[in-house]
């Protein structure tokens, strides 16, 4: 079923919302931490919002596993996992665009606490349950000096404030059921204050089979936290979280097969072993298993009531294997592929807040982080199948890599003179990319052996492949003004600048290696024209309210620059992916919220995106690709989603859907994947009192009601065009599904 724009318009006042609602009372308020509260903004007359803990509760799905959920409601966010328990497909990027706007390089979205903790490819991107959540903060456009951190930051960040230990001794118990076997169980137990400590503990297991094929999801969290609070003048917290997943991946269709749903929509991998040579066509083996271990602190002291002391350490293990199939160019066969990973990453971030006045605070701070590869890619064994059975067949990939390491002081300054507020900020960063030593040479079948360390031990380093380290070093401003011009109204200007890199080069070059050598072109040369790609954007937006309701429109444009492309290089006569690409976004935003009477409460996000390279690219010797123009790949141009709650008595009735326009599945706009529209419907029952609690909450969800068949994420890099041999990939979504679910406070 599709709906047109005009429905839309018609029925946004009854419908839109993106994912099921745990259905809430919606009441804003000024106040971040009031109860009642269902989006505060990080700053008054900023675009940036935060999501509190009632919209957590209102807007995650039952799954509770993934920010995303919670944020897609705001404008220019494109979120659509490949199925109701929102888990993200595939392990090797976010499948999130902010504006347009795909995470680059190894750089996860979220942090936690301010911490840039997340990063990609493997596991950890559901890594904390959402009643463990106190708020989000979605920073899409302005980012402070402070919060401009990790290895990229071009799309923005999505920061998860984690609920600490509570001061009363408490617990909490959640069930939920529904489609497809899904079942989730969450229990926390906070043991209160005792003497200075406070501690809490929380278990969560989900499963659920996919929406299509065999194969299932298993994920299984533990989280730990500790506060310790000796003096008004000192506190600390310690997180420690402990994730497994375990997941079958959903089959990719491709454009030909997207395009016909009909036929396609349920297509997944074969259920039964192959026993025929070369066939890789089979669910079990195509699936990831990881295993990802994190440590939080954060310590404050205030030595007066003008100064704060703040460090914050991080640090993450993330170990797994990633299975999936794939045409062996190289080899000119079909080949299983197992990416193992085993890598972590660390750092810390300090900060020294003065305040001098109202008008005047300061912040000096230092950031420093660390983290291993994969990203590039190190560790890759290729298997081919013998009478239906897997055989080691070498590496496609086998190197040996160095840490990235980015550092950078910041300062800021920030304050508030009669009606204008400022913040000032800027860093210098120091962005270095870990040397690389390649043993990969041709199809590698010189290493019999497949594990990792024997098979380094006893091949040589190719020379051809193998790099130094590379830094880069970045003045990275920020500034915001906001200007009150009622009581009621404020307007806004802000500008940041943004960065990312991706690693896409080596891997490209490792594939197609005999081309290069063939024109005697070495890693290293390559390696040095690459630059780091920076986004200057800019917002500039009003914010009033009205009784209740709240209403934001802005305009925002980001200027691109060094985005990379895969282009044709005359100079050496391959395809090779190069910093070289000048990209412009602009749109207008418009959001709206709280409530329209006593009993009905309005969520409401619309917006226009373009997000487009400035130039052509040559493909080849005497061939150019239509870019200049053209939207980037899964980006939509139009959006609407929102959610109408009405109250009745304990009963609550949320109607909900999301419309997404047209995309494409490429750079050269060829692909073109159709809008489609989700519809949703919640209702919830609350009681004061059940079995002992003295807060239950049963909730019933029924997701894409009208069962619409459609394309969820497209898979494809900015940076690679059709006219190189890089195929876009699709996942279709998930169809209707039904879910319950109960939440017992104690």
């Amino acid at each position: 079923m599709k709906l047109s724009p005009i429905f839309l318009s018609l029925a946004a006042c009854a419908i839109l919302a993106a994912d099921p609602l745990g259905i809430e009372r919606i009441v804003v308020t000024d106040s971040v931490d009031d109860g009642d509260s269902m989006i505060a903004d990080t700053n008054q007359s900023s675009a940036n919002q935060t999501f509190t803990g009632k919209s957590i509760a209102t807007l995650s799905t039952q799954a509770n596993m993934n920010p995303y959920s919670v944020i897609a409601y705001s404008p220019s966010v494109n979120f659509t996992p490949v199925d109701q328990a929102g888990s993200n497909e595939p392990s090797y990027h976010d499948p999130i665009r902010i504006r347009g706007k795909s995470q680059s390089g190894p750089g996860g979205v979220y942090m936690i606490d301010g911490m840039p903790i997340s990063s990609n490819p493997g596991g950890g991107k559901q890594l904390v349950d959402m009643e463990n959540v106190s708020s989000i903060d979605l920073l899409k456009g302005y980012l402070p000096a402070d919060k401009n951190l990790g290895f990229s930051s071009l799309i923005g960040k999505v920061d998860l404030n984690l609920l600490t230990a509570k001061s009363k001794a408490g617990a909490e118990v959640s069930q939920s059921f529904g489609s497809d076997n899904f079942q989730r169980t969450f229990v926390r137990f906070d043991s209160g204050k005792v003497g200075d400590i406070a501690v809490f503990g929380s278990f969560s297991h989900l499963s659920n089979d996919k929406t299509k094929g065999e194969g299932d999801l298993k994920r299984l969290n533990g989280t730990l936290g500790l506060t310790y609070t000796p003096t008004n003048t000192f506190k600390a917290k310690v997180t420690a979280i402990r994730n497994s997943d375990d997941h079958h991946n959903y089959y990719n269709l491709s454009f030909n097969e997207a395009n016909n749903l009909g036929a396609n929509f349920n297509k997944d991998f074969a259920t039964t072993q192959p026993t025929a040579s070369n066939d890789v066509n089979y669910y079990d083996w195509n699936k990831q298993s990881f295993l990802t271990t994190a440590l939080l602190g954060e310590f404050e002291y205030k030595p007066t009531t003008s100064d704060t002391i703040t460090v914050k350490p991080y640090y993450k293990k993330d170990e797994g294997d990633y299975w999936f199939s794939k045409f062996d160019t190289a080899a000119a066969k079909q080949r299983v592929m197992n990416w193992r990973m085993e890598h972590d990453l660390y750092g810390a971030t300090a900060a020294y807040d003065h305040e001098f006045s109202e008008a005047l605070k300061t912040k000096i701070g230092y950031w420093y982080h660390k983290q291993l590869p994969p990203g590039p890619p190190s560790d890759q064994i290729k298997y081919k199948v013998v009478n239906g059975a897997l055989v080691f067949d070498g590496y496609a990939v086998l190197a040996n890599n160095d840490y990235h390491t980015l550092q950078a002081p910041f300062a800021q300054i920030s304050g508030t003179i009669d009606r204008f507020t400022y913040v000032a900020g800027a860093q210098y960063q120091t962005f270095k990319l870990g040397s690389l030593k390649s043993h990969t040479n041709g199809n590698q079948t010189s290493a019999a052996n497949p594990d990792y360390d024997a098979a380094i031990a006893s091949t040589a380093i190719d020379p051809w492949a193998s790099v130094e380290a590379k830094t880069f070093n970045t003045f990275i401003p920020s500034l915001y003004l906001g200007y009150t011009i009622s009581p009621s109204t404020m307007a806004y200007l802000d500008y940041s600048r943004t960065y990312g890199f991706d690693v896409n080069l080596f891997p490209t070059y490792i594939s197609s290696r005999s081309s290069f050598v063939a024109q005697n072109v070495t890693l290293q040369q390559l390696w040095d024209k690459l630059d780091l790609e920076l986004s200057d954007n800019i917002d500039l937006g009003v914010k009033t309210t009205l009784g209740g309701l709240t209403l934001n429109p802005s305009l925002y444009v980001s200027f691109v620059k060094n985005k990379q492309a895969n282009i044709y290089d005359p100079a050496y006569g391959v395809n090779y992916p190069a910093n070289v690409g000048d990209a412009l976004g602009y749109g207008a935003e418009f959001s709206a919220y709280g409530p329209i009477s006593e009993n009905l409460e309005l969520l409401l996000g619309l917006s226009y995106n373009r997000y487009q390279f400035t130039q052509n690219f040559q493909s080849g010797a005497s061939s150019t690709v239509e870019t200049d123009g053209k939207q980037l790949p899964d980006a939509p141009k139009y959006m609407a989603k929102a959610a109408l709650s009405y109250h009745l008595g304990d009963w609550t009735l949320t109607p909900s859907a999301r419309y997404t326009s047209s995309r494409w599945g490429d750079v050269a706009n060829t692909q073109k994947i159709d809008a489609f529209t989700l519809i949703d419907f919640d209702v919830a029952y609350r009681m004061a009192q059940f079995m002992g609690s003295h807060n239950a909450l049963f909730r019933l969800t029924a997701t894409n009601l009208t069962n619409e068949k459609y394309i969820a994420t497209i898979n494809a890099a900015d940076n690679f065009l059709a006219a190189t041999g890089t195929a876009s990939t699709y996942n279709t979504g998930a169809p209707f599904g039904l879910y319950g679910s109960i939440n017992l406070k104690f």
